[in-house]
């Protein structure tokens, strides 16, 4: 997850946090009725992305900005259950501490600062720092999901003299699903699992198919039903493992079926037909994704495929989406949507890299010597195939040897 703080004209105004792709949750009060182009986000690695547009909801204290460009690492969003143990990874300043403490309610009913009643988490706060102005707009994190936006601390209710009341041990947060919910934000909000913690900072699923999916997202929004035809040129499994996993917090669970082969006339289009229409059950389950080699293939007989699928499976009431790898021999035809094709730039294995060093506490001059380093071992025009598996070898030494990777890094800035 990519926290990062709220900034006009210099002045920090307060935290926010990468909640989807390209936007933004913070708290209203945070922004106000600040305009979007006086706005920056400037992320904990320091990237400062200007804001295209401010949603706010003054009525539940959550605002969404819309960045300028993708964000890469999104979190798995989850409902909260009864006595959590939480986490908010944000901090006003380096030196202020990590808040953390147990969810002792999660549908509270309060009447906010604004004079509107509303359901909140309530936290109990382990750290006693009297006041936690700074705070709000963070993510409240269990187990590495987020299950809502810190929007308001509570006052003790007695105070001596004229001095201000200082904040108890208790916090309020907006629950996930309402602001997924209030901002039709389309993304799905997963049930309660505490079993394992979510490692999305490592995943390279969200940063480098940013042209991909916003077309993929058009399509969604714009088709007439449920069942769509991609073509992706390229020819790595990665690509689709990666849209699959972006895809989930979007559609829900995906069922991946198994690669077929239209290009060295492994499968005939009758084949492929039959095997790609044997996912009823699993449809009605889950979103199905089926992912084709099509690369050389006639467009006829790519069309031809499309066609009978779709004929096949009717207005399916989940996803069913093809994915045509490779381009066939005669382009895309008009059933598919062509999709631009994915590339991998400098700039995005830079800011992996130093997203990853801030998640580790790591010196930042380390993300510098780290991605000339994995840019020198793959080259400067970043071949898609290999910087996937350089970024899923760098991940596994980062999840299982830190400490030898924090040595070579270190190695190699000196």
């Amino acid at each position: 997850m990519i926290d990062g703080r709220i900034v006009a004209g210099g002045r920090d105004l307060g935290s926010g946090f990468v909640l989807t792709d390209r936007i933004v949750a913070t708290a209203a009060h945070v922004v106000r009725d600040r305009a979007a182009e006086d706005l920056e986000f400037v992320t904990a690695a320091g990237v400062r992305l200007p804001v295209e547009a401010v949603q706010a909801e003054p009525t539940i204290d959550v605002a969404t900005l819309r960045v300028a460009e993708s964000l890469a690492i999104v979190p798995a969003l989850k409902h909260a259950v009864l006595r959590a143990d939480w986490r908010v990874t944000a901090r006003p300043r380096n030196h202020d501490a990590q808040l953390t403490g147990t969810v002792t309610a999660t549908d509270h009913l309060i009447v906010n600062q604004g004079g509107t009643e509303m359901t909140v988490l309530q936290l109990h706060v382990a750290e006693a720092l009297r006041d936690y102005r700074g705070y709000s707009g963070s993510a409240v994190t269990v187990d590495g999901a987020v299950v809502g936006v810190l929007v308001e601390q509570v006052r003790e209710r007695a105070s001596t003299g004229d001095a201000r009341p200082a904040a108890a041990n208790v916090l309020f947060a907006v629950p996930v699903a309402q602001i997924v919910r209030r901002f039709s934000l389309g993304v799905v909000v997963g049930r309660s699992d505490r079993a394992l913690p979510v490692h999305q900072l490592l995943d390279t699923a969200y940063f480098d198919l940013d042209r991909l999916k916003t077309a993929i997202l058009e399509e969604m929004a714009t088709a007439g039903g449920r069942f769509l035809a991609f073509g992706v040129d390229a020819g790595e499994q990665a690509v689709v493992d990666n849209l699959c996993a972006w895809l989930r917090q979007y559609v829900g669970e995906i069922a991946r079926q198994h690669w077929l082969d239209l290009s060295a006339e492994l499968h005939s289009v009758d084949t492929a037909v039959r095997k790609m229409t044997r996912y009823p059950a699993v449809l009605a389950a889950r979103n199905v994704i089926c992912p084709v080699t099509v690369r050389g293939t006639p467009a006829a007989d790519v069309a031809e495929l499309v066609r009978r699928v779709r004929e096949a499976y009717g207005q399916p009431k989940r996803w069913c989406m093809l994915f045509l790898l490779g381009v066939p021999a005669g382009g895309f035809p008009d059933e598919v949507t062509a999709l631009p094709p994915p590339r991998f730039a400098h700039r995005d294995v830079e800011r992996w890299a130093a997203h990853v060093t801030v998640y580790k506490r790591w010196p930042r001059p380390l993300a510098t010597a780290w991605t000339a380093d994995i840019v020198g071992r793959i080259g400067e025009e970043l071949d898609v195939r290999y910087t996937y598996e350089e970024l899923a070898e760098c991940i596994d030494r980062v999840r299982f040897q830190p400490d030898e990777l924090r040595g070579y890094l270190e190695d190699l800035e000196a």
